[in-house]
């Protein structure tokens, strides 16, 4: 039987925990180099490390906690902000915001913080929490930077995520941005976001294809719709989002992808098994062909045919969906 070595050992402890091996010194770190060039570990952040195999496994957001953490340990008077402080606190933050990582520094402090990985924003006060173990702007005003820092459709997924878990309200959330926001550019983006923000979004996924649809000029799509099931009344079905026609006909739009039956737990990183995800499918197809007997019309696509606008465009309105007053106007 072959001995582990002590590295192995904690690398191994380390994927165990949800972390990177900091190696603790100069020749473990030779060796955890030379494993990187075998491809058996892999090195997400200078200086940090992990098991290859596991590590690629991981969701995104998981990844980039584990990055957070590591960088903590090695500079535990650093404070995370922007969409760092977001993966920490637990929200939906959108894969093509997760890196560089985001740190706050004073005015007079010097920005050359590993180029590349790490970008500086200057801190301009606010209170700082520690989250998830690590020091970060607070909450609220983490949301005004990150929806001041990109666009609707990711601005509304992150927005969207922190009043879903009810870690703050639109009300708290408009108040703050009223009292911080003067002045700051792309506050204009921002406040529209949290105009159409809204907790009932399930997931980043549906909150970035509401915020396509609205953006191509259609009605807002009411979220989580019940309708009453014909095979089972009583217990209504629900869908996604949609639209209630004034004659009473539902157009409903259905998510698709593996995605949604394979997605790993925001919060807990947890991954379904393949036999859970298949119990899933087959419990949404049963569902959908129940709502089918309502005499609801049922748009299910993909997410890359939903960030089709051409595609989007010619589905919603070849299936009747109302455009907006004022774009229609």
């Amino acid at each position: 039987m072959e001995t582990k070595s002590a590295t192995d050992l904690k690398l191994e402890l380390a994927t165990r925990h949800a972390c990177l091996l900091l190696p603790a010194d100069t020749p473990e770190k030779r060796r955890l180099d030379r494993r990187v060039t075998k491809g058996t570990v892999c090195m997400p952040y200078p200086g940090a490390y992990a098991l290859a195999e596991p590590y690629n496994k991981l969701n995104p957001r998981a990844k980039a906690r584990m990055t957070l953490k590591a960088i903590h340990a090695l500079h535990p008077n650093w404070t995370f902000c922007s969409f760092s402080a977001a993966v920490a606190h637990g929200l939906q933050v959108p894969r093509a915001l997760l890196a560089p990582v985001h740190i706050a520094i004073s005015p007079t402090e010097s920005r050359r913080k590993n180029p590349g990985h790490i970008a500086c924003h200057t801190d301009h006060g606010g209170s700082r929490v520690i989250t998830d173990g690590m020091p970060c702007t607070c909450l609220l005003q983490t949301l005004l930077d990150c929806l001041c820092a990109t666009g609707f459709r990711y601005g509304l997924a992150i927005v969207d995520s922190a009043l879903h878990y009810h870690l703050t309200t639109h009300e708290k959330l408009a108040r703050h941005f009223a009292d911080h926001g003067k002045g700051r550019r792309g506050i204009r983006q921002a406040r529209q976001t949290l105009a159409y923000a809204d907790g009932r979004s399930e997931n980043g996924g549906e909150s970035i294809v509401r915020a396509a649809i609205i953006e191509l000029g259609f009605q807002t799509p009411e979220l989580q719709i019940e309708i009453e099931d014909p095979m089972n009344p009583g217990a209504p079905k629900r869908s996604d989002m949609g639209w209630r026609l004034p004659n009473g006909r539902y157009i409903l739009v259905e998510l698709d992808g593996l995605s949604k039956y394979l997605s790993t737990n925001a919060r807990t990183h947890e991954e379904p098994s393949v036999y859970q995800a298949v119990r899933t499918m087959r419990a949404e197809r049963l569902r959908e062909s129940h709502l089918n007997l309502t005499g609801a019309t049922i748009l299910r696509l993909s997410f890359a045919q939903a960030l089709d606008a051409d595609y989007l465009f010619r589905l919603l309105s070849t299936a009747g969906v109302p455009l907006n007053k004022e774009t229609s106007s």
